[in-house]
């Protein structure tokens, strides 16, 4: 079963004991759960469910809200994104080539002046809406939801439904996977 990591290592982990941050939880992992914790942490990764003590572990960690399983063969990827939190990161100290498209979402989420979904990342890939300054910041944030958001897909996961159908969806999931690699985003 493919998942990804969600959370954040704290720096007084060791290598035996992980202390995982999400939201105001404090989870400390060790064996199986530290492991496949870590192999999740920058992209998906796949363990073998007819393992009993790997699925079991992987279960473990879905309760505690630390991964997200991509179930859906097609488009599985992007709805286990849809259940994340995307967040830039804070250190950038490390240098690292970013395409086109990854420079344009790192913005978006940078400085959109609200939180954007996945669902949200890839209707602005979709539409090839580019980071403007009458969209970013706080004082624009009501503006680019109405870009977004209309009639037609505003109630109840409409977005996520459409977006599940975009064309440039994988597009769009795979330049979140590769700012995820690259350290440039977290997933909460």
């Amino acid at each position: 079963m493919k998942y990804i990591s969600k959370g954040i290592a704290k720096k007084s982990s060791t290598e035996c004991v992980l202390h995982v941050l999400r939201g105001r939880f404090d989870c400390l992992l060790t064996g199986q759960e530290l492991i496949l914790w870590l192999n999740g942490r920058l992209g998906f990764s796949e363990t073998d469910t007819e393992n009993p003590i790997l699925w079991d572990a992987l279960q473990r960690l879905r309760q505690m809200g630390l991964v997200e399983t991509a179930e859906d063969a097609e488009a599985g990827e992007y709805w286990a994104l849809t259940r994340c939190l995307i967040t830039p990161a804070e250190d950038e100290s490390l240098p690292c080539l970013l395409s086109s498209g990854e420079k344009r979402i790192l913005c978006w989420l940078r400085e959109a002046g609200l939180n954007l979904t996945m669902a949200e990342l890839v209707f602005l890939t979709e539409h090839n809406i580019a980071p403007s300054q009458e969209l970013l910041g706080k004082e624009n944030r009501q503006r680019l939801t109405e870009i977004i958001y209309t009639q037609d897909n505003i109630f109840d996961n409409i977005l996520e439904i459409q977006m599940a159908q975009a064309k440039r969806r994988d597009e769009a999931t795979n330049m979140i996977l590769g700012l995820l690699k690259k350290k440039r985003i977290l997933l909460i």
